[in-house]
């Protein structure tokens, strides 16, 4: 066995004791490390770490249900917007009278709900006849309008009533009392003369619906 002597042995012990409080000093700097780092995950939110295995999912890219889409329809068929700007329609349609058969009515409807409507009866030919009032909407898959006479006087009888099938084209549903069975339309024209020069006459306003 190797004999140290005794004057080196203060000098190795204290080696020995700078090597071991060396190797602690290590340990507890680790250890605090990863303490930190632990409370570090714990308190910051799960979001910042990308690959924590979460889906993230961002607000307003979700597919719209049946149930949204249905009201969507419904919505976009109600009256909101259903003349959004002066508009004439002209066709050949039944008369409302036994006087003739057959008219030719130019119907003009503007945003503001008032309409006014010419008819020139073609069988027999006859004058023609200038009336105006305020339409009334009715919604629905496909939108009603409802001429109403200028002086209603309370009552809400249309004196003649159209499903709208399209922007474009206006059906027939009812002249008078009389229910229309057969197809008769009123197609859209470019005719902006009419709609200006309904606008620009102030004899009568329709109440705000």
């Amino acid at each position: 066995m190797l004999s140290v002597p005794f004057r080196f042995r203060p000098a190795l012990l204290s080696a020995s004791l700078l090597v071991l409080l060396a190797g602690c000093s290590t340990s507890a700097q680790h250890s605090t490390a990863s303490d930190t780092a632990t409370r570090e995950r714990e308190t910051r939110p799960a979001s910042a770490y990308p690959g924590s295995g979460q889906i993230q999912i961002p607000f307003g890219t979700s597919e719209p249900t049946q149930a949204e889409l249905l009201a969507e329809r419904q919505r976009q068929s109600t009256t909101q917007g259903l003349i959004p700007e002066g508009r004439t329609f002209l066709g050949s349609i039944p008369c409302e009278t036994a006087a003739c058969s057959v008219q030719r009515v130019t119907l003009t409807l503007l945003p503001d709900g008032r309409w006014q409507r010419i008819s020139q009866p073609l069988v027999p030919a006859g004058a023609p006849r200038t009336d105006a009032g305020c339409w009334r909407p009715e919604p629905g898959t496909r939108p009603l309008v409802h001429l109403l006479p200028l002086r209603a006087n309370g009552s809400s009888a249309s004196i003649a009533s159209f499903s709208m099938q399209s922007p474009a084209v206006l059906n027939v549903q009812t002249l008078g009392t009389r229910t229309i069975t057969r197809r008769y339309t009123l197609t859209i024209q470019a005719d902006k003369d009419s709609s200006s020069a309904l606008q620009n006459d102030t004899s009568f306003f329709c109440p705000a619906r």
